[in-house]
């Protein structure tokens, strides 16, 4: 099967870039002929998933050039002319729906689009739900939260909605204690509780919260540091509310870091701690917790179909303000059994979510579209 897939890029600081990177690379492991397109402005920025090509195209003119629009769909429709897919994968409706869908039409192939999480603040999202996303030959999300969103905001898409889970790479595991050496760094003692959290620093992954609960666990008097590893537009804010709070040793802003530094903060980590307004998904807990670490998220989104409260995790609400998150932290820090507990009741999560799964689960998935269109069009 030759899949066309129209990429931004396969960024690692975002769960949907991420996503797209394993599951193109699962693809290509099972044997299938898989051909990226992607803005010639990100090619600086691309590590190609193995046994994928790609074909970089340029988008002059563009508001956002590291994005693709109408304006390179000529380009694109010659490499897809020369190509010859069977079907044509769009990273998201919300960027690519038109020029997918005048692709797939000129090219007589069926075209799936993938939605990671319904975003509302996105511009022209309505009008995508209006108009285009049922004239898709299916849609894929990522969890069954998301499919039910999708499904209630365009009814006629429930036949051909579906949902498949994200997974987790195996190099998220547990590292030994004594093999890590970070904290020197940072200036943090070894026996300095730490508590992590991860993400986009955007106001839908919610930090304003999270240093609202570490004022309080300071006000208690009660030891430990939180990281806060990424960036985004809403550093400057954050840092000027640490400084209000006088939070100044306590929360770290140390930027993106590498895989490894990332499961090495995790590994030593007391907590994750994820207060999320919406995830599609959930793949920094699932992170965090495939490499022994607790996790305490809030009760939004798909974040409790990954997290089971009072089972492997934490779930709680938002908007009850931070007590109910400072309560969970300290029996982390004070209890050792209710941590081992956490974390053997999360061994099992590598079976329901891996990438491999995920891959295996896609190309079924294709292949059944495809033929369908197949079908669809000899009968005519």
């Amino acid at each position: 099967m030759k899949v066309l897939a129209i990429q931004t890029s396969f960024s690692i600081n975002s769960g949907g870039g991420r996503a797209d990177y394993e599951i193109l690379s699962e693809l290509a492991y099972l044997g299938h002929d898989v051909k990226v397109v992607m803005p010639h402005t990100n090619r600086l920025n691309v590590s190609l998933p193995p046994g994928i090509t790609r074909d970089f195209v340029y988008a002059r003119g563009l508001l956002f050039p590291q994005s693709l629009g109408m304006v390179a769909f000529p380009s694109i429709l010659r490499i897809a002319y020369k190509f010859q897919p069977d079907i044509i994968r769009d990273h998201s409706p919300y960027s690519y729906g038109l020029m997918s869908l005048l692709l797939g039409k000129l090219l007589s192939i069926p075209v799936v689009g993938m939605i990671y999480h319904h975003d509302e603040d996105m511009p022209g999202h309505k009008f995508v739900e209006k108009y285009l996303l049922d004239r898709y030959d299916h849609v894929i999300t990522i969890s069954r939260y998301s499919k039910n969103v999708l499904n209630s905001l365009v009814p006629s898409l429930s036949d051909k909605l579906d949902y498949i889970y994200c997974g987790v790479r195996p190099s998220f595991s547990s590292v030994k204690r004594n093999t890590l050496n970070w904290r020197m760094n940072f200036g943090i003692s070894e026996d300095e509780p730490l508590f992590l959290s991860s993400g986009v620093l955007t106001h839908r992954k919610n930090h304003e919260f999270l240093l609202d609960v570490m004022h309080l666990w300071s006000k208690m008097g009660r030891p430990g540091k939180l990281i806060i590893t990424g960036e985004g537009q809403l550093l400057s804010r954050l840092k000027n509310k640490v400084s209000a709070l006088n939070l100044e040793d306590r929360v770290f802003f140390v930027g993106y870091q590498t895989e490894q530094d990332l499961v090495n903060i995790m590994s030593d980590s007391i907590a994750f701690l994820f207060p999320s307004k919406m995830e599609g998904f959930g793949l920094a807990p699932l992170e965090a917790m495939s490499c022994g670490t607790p996790v305490i998220v809030s009760d939004r989104g798909a974040l409790p179909e990954v997290v089971t409260d009072q089972a492997n995790g934490f779930v709680l609400p938002i908007d009850q303000g931070p007590e109910l998150w400072v309560r969970a932290m300290d029996m982390l820090v004070n209890d050792s059994g209710l941590q081992e507990s956490l974390v053997m009741a999360s061994e099992g999560l590598r079976e329901k979510f891996s990438w491999q799964k995920s891959g295996r689960e896609t190309a079924d998935l294709y292949k059944k579209i495809v033929h369908k269109h197949t079908y669809s069009a000899s009968s005519l």
